[in-house]
Formats: structure tokens, C-alpha cells, sequence
């Protein structure tokens, strides 16, 4: 990353970056250009990891890599591909397992039209992993791109056609399947109730026991197209919309619900080209459910943020920890890609620490991917250029020392975030740890207009009652001052 100033260079210099692995797992069969490692799945003693763009089946007809813990070292048991794969399919493009099954989708397959698409269910048996189940939706058609996101969760299963027609153009749709007796079956399609043409509902997705969140990244706001999320739970053995998010903050292009996770009282949401840090720098969103109500908790940006980081592009929840890739930071060479992870305080998530791979690289694209089980994570770095370009790795992680051995502290004093800084009702101050703050608005005469003392961050400071115009806006502890420009239209 290029520093400007004192501040970031201190923030920076107080981050480890890179953090020792346990193992570094390649295909058996390396390749150059076949994206080893941009999806990721971390179960059991296993470990699965897709190459897409794979050729066993013709060029990009895509593969599965099942590695098995063995001796304490991941080794390759097997490489899938479907009989029926073809040219430029993309099989592995998306990728979940949960205990004895795997999902995957080749959403470029031609059997009902051009990129109709495909999901595949794989099952467990008798140590082996093998094609069980084709899912394919009785009214998919060409274009729609069935599989392009798929997730798993107990019975349900679930996978987007999020170029279907069915609400308008490319509006999108996600097919939910239940599984009765070892048969999975359909047992719900779903649709946004604000149906907009090119919004994509159904690009980013995930289950969690009674919970489904659906990204609609090009969803258009006040016709703005920024992007937008839904939740649905199973109420009476049906799955019912409860929420539609988007942000206060949102801004053309954001591509808010780009990647997006869940939990039983709470929902995290990418918009990994918002520009609080500069350009495309990413974001994350956080809501809760209150009193039955899903409502904004929290805005989560990286402490080091800069333009085109792509923060937010990989989530994965692991009890009081977020970790939040975002592959295209810059510490260990351009695009070399970083993973942070926040830390639950109280009711609010703060930065914990950030780490990458001992010898992750210029373009590696570490982070795209994140997988958790028990004590290890798994990160996939499809651009890693060991075995030629886009060859692609994965690296396992100790969750345990990452979490208590890195050197994860950024001074306190170093970071306040102020966003956004042009606004038209609020705006957000927060710090990456608690901390009491004094706040002073001054107008651009410079006369003091506002003071507020002791808030604890974070804070949401409502500037409606202000005109509009440019103001200074003064936040300070007893170590530290920091003065932004802020713009109310």
C-alpha cells in the first residue's frame, strides 16, 4: 500500500501482517490458469477446495479437490468431475458442505439452454465422496445461471438462478430444496417482493438453521442502483420474507449484498465497493434482530483501509469472531490480499487482527475465500503464482495461535473512522476499540455550532437539524485530535 501520512504509516507499522501456517495444500495436478482456491470448504477431517477452471472436462469445465487429514497433514483422496461436464461450465464455481454432503454448481451447463446451469449434491460413503444428486428446477431456462451460488445447512439446500426472468430482466430467483428420505427435493422458490430488473437477487446467499439472507448487489435505491438484501425464515413450514436492507449510506454502485452471512440474531453484509476508504475500499454491514425486527447495528471497515482492497469479498462467523477477507490489499505486494478479523465487545464488533500467509505474494489474492472447522481456517489464493499464473493455493491456519499469538494490536489512538463525509442525515464515528470522545461541529466560518462530550463509540450522530452545506467535524480523546471535512447536501 502506498502511505500518505505519519498516521497510517504507525497503523501500519503496528499490524503483523503475515502469519506462520500450518500447511500450504496445492492440487496434485497443478495448473496454471485453472483458479485452484477461489472457493473453499473446511469440514470434518476434510478439506474442499474447487479449481473451476479446470480442464479434465475441456477447457474451464471445472474440478473438485477432496483433501483428507492424515497425520496431521491434508492430503489430496480425490478429484471429481461430473460425467456430463462440458467446455466452460465452470463446475466448483460455488462451493458448501455440512456434514456428510457438498453442493456445488457449474451455473455455465447448457442442458435446458445456454448457462441454464447446474447443482451438484455429493454424499459421504464409506470414506469417499460421490455425485449423489443433480438439482435442476422444473422451470429453468437458458441464461438463468442456476448454481452460480449454492449453500447447505441440515435438510435445506440452496442455490440461486439469479439472471431469472421471472420478476423482470435478470431480476433473479433462489430455489430452496429439502431433503426427505436421502431426496432432495423442491420445496420453495423465492423472490424479492421488490422485484427490479438487473438486481441479481440470489448472488450471494447462506443458510443458517431457520434463516436464509439473499443478496441483490445491483438492486437499484431511489433509482440508484447500490444493491440491496433479504432475509426469510421458516415460519409454518414455509419460508417467509421478515426483512429488506439496504443502507442509509448507500451510494451508486456500492454493490451492497455482494457477499453476505448469517446467524441466529444477526446478519453481516458486504458492500465491497463502497469508498469510506477510498475507491472500491469495501465495507461491511452489520444488523441485528431486535424484538423481531432486523435493524442496522453496525458499519465495520478495515483500520487500514485504501482504494480497491475489496474488503468484504469472503465472510465467515465463528462464535465472537468475524473474519472478513478482503483480496486485494496490498501489504505484501500489490493484490497480495489480507484477512481481518473482528471481535465481539459487548454488543459490538470491534477490530481484532489482521494476517496473511508467510509468503503470499504480488497478485496471490489471499482471502478471497474463508473456511472455519473447529480449530483451523482455511483461505484460498486462487491467483498464487507458485505453478504458474491463477494456479492457485490454499493455506490451513491454526485458529488458535492466529488468534492469540499475532501481534494484533493497532494503538487505539491512531483510529477513528468518520463516514460518510458527505452525507444527508447522519453521519458515523466510531473507534476500533471503546473509547470516550469528545465531539465539536464546527461551521465553515469556524464558529463552534455543536459540542457533545463522553460519547462512546460508536456513535451515530444525526445532522439533520443542520442546513446544508460544509462543516468541520472535531473528534478527540486526551491523546489524540482528528478534524474531517464533511459536506451535508
Amino acid at each position: 500500500m502506498k502511505l500518505f501520512l505519519p498516521v497510517l504509516f504507525l497503523l501500519i507499522s503496528s499490524i503483523l501482517s503475515g502469519q506462520n501456517f500450518q500447511q500450504k495444500i496445492f492440487a496434485d495436478d497443478p495448473n496454471p490458469g485453472v483458479f485452484f482456491g477461489r472457493f473453499v470448504s473446511l469440514q470434518n477431517k476434510f478439506a474442499f477446495i474447487s479449481a473451476y477452471q479446470d480442464f479434465e472436462n475441456g477447457s474451464a469445465s471445472g474440478s473438485l479437490y477432496i483433501f483428507k487429514k492424515i497425520n496431521n497433514e491434508y492430503k489430496q483422496i480425490q478429484k471429481l468431475f461430473p460425467d456430463d461436464g462440458g467446455v466452460e461450465e465452470y463446475f466448483g464455481y460455488s462451493l458448501s458442505s455440512y456434514g456428510d454432503w457438498i453442493i456445488t454448481g457449474a451455473h455455465h451447463d447448457s442442458d435446458f439452454g445456454a448457462s441454464s446451469g447446474k447443482a451438484y449434491l455429493l454424499h459421504l460413503e464409506n470414506g469417499l465422496w460421490d455425485f449423489y444428486q443433480i438439482l435442476l428446477p422444473p422451470d429453468l431456462s437458458e441464461a438463468d445461471e442456476f448454481g452460480k451460488t449454492v449453500d447447505i445447512y441440515g435438510d435445506f439446500a440452496i442455490s440461486c438462478s439469479y439472471l431469472d426472468d421471472d420478476n423482470g430482466t435478470n431480476s433473479g430467483s433462489v430455489y430452496i430444496f429439502n431433503k426427505k428420505e436421502n431426496n432432495w427435493k423442491l420445496f420453495q422458490k423465492i423472490q424479492a417482493i421488490h422485484p427490479v430488473d438487473h438486481a441479481q437477487f440470489g448472488l450471494a446467499l447462506d443458510i443458517y438453521k431457520g434463516k436464509i439472507i439473499v443478496g441483490a448487489p445491483y438492486t437499484r435505491n431511489n433509482e440508484i442502483v447500490s444493491g440491496a438484501a433479504y432475509i426469510y425464515e421458516l415460519t409454518d413450514n414455509k419460508w417467509e420474507q421478515k426483512a429488506y436492507l439496504f443502507p442509509d449510506d448507500f451510494e451508486k454502485n456500492d454493490e451492497f449484498g455482494i457477499t453476505v452471512k448469517i446467524s441466529e440474531d444477526e446478519a453481516f453484509i458486504s458492500s465491497i465497493k463502497d469508498d469510506d476508504m477510498g475507491k472500491n475500499s469495501g465495507s461491511v454491514y452489520v444488523y441485528g434482530k431486535i424484538d423481531g425486527n432486523w435493524m442496522f447495528k453496525q458499519k465495520l471497515l478495515s483500520p487500514d483501509g485504501e482504494a480497491g482492497d475489496g474488503f468484504g469479498i469472503a465472510l465467515e462467523k465463528d462464535s465472537n469472531f468475524l473474519y472478513i477477507g478482503a483480496y486485494f490489499d496490498d501489504d505484501r505486494g500489490t493484490n497480495s490480499g489480507s484477512v481481518y478479523i473482528f471481535k465481539k465487545h459487548q454488543d459490538h464488533w470491534r477490530y481484532y487482527t489482521k494476517f496473511s500467509a508467510d509468503d503470499s505474494d504480488e497478485s496471490d489474492a489471499f482471502g478471497a475465500s474463508i473456511s472455519i472447522f473447529q480449530n483451523e481456517i482455511l483461505v484460498g489464493a486462487y491467483s498464487d503464482d507458485d505453478y504458474g499464473f491463477f494456479a492457485g493455493s490454499a493455506y490451513v491456519f491454526s485458529k488458535e495461535k492466529i488468534l492469540t499469538e499475532t501481534n494484533n494490536k493497532i494503538d487505539k489512538n491512531q483510529n477513528f473512522s468518520i463516514y460518510p463525509t458527505v452525507f444527508q442525515k447522519r453521519i458515523n464515528i466510531s473507534s476500533l476499540y471503546p473509547d470516550s470522545i469528545k465531539m465539536e461541529l464546527y461551521d465553515i466560518s469556524g464558529n463552534l455550532i455543536y459540542l457533545k462530550k463522553n460519547i462512546i463509540t460508536p456513535f451515530e450522530f444525526n445532522i439533520n437539524i443542520f442546513s446544508t452545506g460544509i462543516y468541520f467535524l472535531k473528534i478527540s480523546n486526551e491523546k489524540i485530535i482528528k478534524i474531517v471535512k464533511i459536506i451535508k447536501i
